[in-house]
């Protein structure tokens, strides 16, 4: 018998991203073809502000991704990658029990329709099917598999809260190696602090030991230089109001998380290659997206928008000095040239060392909110720029699934 589900979430206000607040509401039955999925943890980090930020971008609408009733038009719900558990399903192609990764949000409990795929399922249906197909995608989760979210436990955790920096700091690295660094020989990493930049710079330590590279050099706050530094994973740990190292053959290559402009146009000169990644700088005086000239905004809307043709072409013939990184355009490369199989291993294997890194040599520690209340605390820490780096943040809302719902299953 089909049954409804209560749910709560945790919804930003879309003028005041600061501001939340805790809504509850009622999911109705399934329909044929829709899973329900219990919500078992989600990371949240400095992605989720660039996701807000970004809410209502055109391109990327990533407000459309679990939109709200009317009445709350005020509000939002922010995605925030996660892992989920089937515990209802009226789709025969899906059984209670199974697990699976993706684009959730801050809540006990989601539902959609799904469409099964052979690594996981694609979710379909509504405002879905107007946003970038890269975000409907799910991964299952293995209980016998490599990846080193599957699980409980802190390295579960940490791999949860780590996984959408370090993704797209393995697909960043695969950019840079594809291209041969883009002539460069000095990677130069903004919001050096984050996971995203450390992630990155690790992956790097295998062309700085080749040779390959001369420096990696990071960006980051005075607050946080020593903690950058303790990494041991960039040659140079510099302010963000101190000029680059001069050197004679240095030819630098710019990944940007911060997303401020200032930070890129100090350095214009002296960069072969600049891509903008994040937004960590949200009080920034202005976004380094306004730097982009023609091509540089060109080349982002076909890497969101068009087909993977043109997106062939535009990797080829259009080369701005700035350009948006967007990690599912060199996803779909890598998997055209290793085969999903590969492409996992790798990735995985990416994020292990991570992991393994992080907690072996005390560089992060994991910390849980589990009731609404600490969910807001914690989200608004992020907004506003107060989680240390030695900080990861779990959500799990779990405990309200099992309040709400009343069911075995949770």
């Amino acid at each position: 018998m089909a049954e409804s589900a209560s749910r709560v979430m945790i919804a930003t206000r879309r003028k005041d991203l600061k501001e939340t607040v805790v809504l509850r509401d009622e999911l109705p039955p399934l329909v044929p073809d829709e899973i329900r999925l219990r919500v078992d943890k989600v990371g949240l980090s400095a992605n989720n502000l660039f996701y807000a930020q970004m809410g209502e971008a055109p391109f990327l609408k990533f407000f459309s991704v679990y939109p709200l009733a009317e009445e709350h038009e005020a509000f939002a719900n922010v995605p925030a990658w996660g892992v989920a558990t089937i515990i209802e399903s009226a789709n025969p192609e899906f059984q209670i029990g199974q697990k699976f990764r993706g684009f959730l949000h801050m809540t006990n409990v989601v539902q959609m329709k799904a469409r099964r795929m052979p690594e996981g399922f694609v979710a379909f249906g509504g405002a879905r099917d107007k946003i970038n197909q890269a975000y409907n995608g799910f991964l299952t989760v293995d209980s016998q598999g490599t990846s080193p979210i599957q699980g409980a436990g802190v390295k579960s955790d940490l791999a949860m809260a780590a996984a959408p920096g370090a993704s797209s700091g393995f697909a960043l690295y695969q950019q840079l190696k594809m291209h041969d660094f883009y002539g460069g020989n000095c990677v130069v990493l903004t919001s050096a602090s984050s996971k995203l930049s450390l992630a990155t710079a690790q992956l790097l330590q295998t062309e700085r030991g080749r040779g390959r590279l001369q420096r990696v050099i990071g960006y980051t706050a005075n607050a946080n230089a020593q903690f950058v530094a303790d990494t041991d994973l960039f040659d140079d740990v510099i302010g963000y109001t101190e000029h680059l190292p001069q050197g004679g053959d240095l030819q630098h290559v710019l990944i940007d998380v911060a997303g401020d402009a200032a930070i890129y146009k100090r350095g214009k000169a002296q960069y072969v290659k600049a891509f903008a990644v994040g937004g960590t700088h949200s009080d920034a005086e202005s976004s380094v997206f306004t730097a982009f000239g023609p091509s540089g905004f060109l080349k982002m809307f076909i890497d969101m928008l068009a087909p993977q043709l043109v997106k062939s072409w535009a990797s080829r013939w259009l080369t701005p000095r700035l350009e948006m990184f967007f990690a599912p355009a060199v996803i779909n490369v890598l998997l055209a040239q290793w085969g999903r199989e590969e492409l996992e291993r790798k990735s995985n294997q990416a994020l292990t060392g991570f992991v393994d890194a992080a907690i072996g040599q005390g560089w992060i520690e994991v910390l849980r909110s589990e009731s609404p209340e600490s969910a807001q605390a914690a989200y608004r820490r992020i907004v506003e720029g107060e989680v240390p780096p030695s900080e990861a943040i779990i959500l799990s809302l779990v405990s309200e699934c099992c309040a709400l719902v009343g069911s075995a299953r949770c």
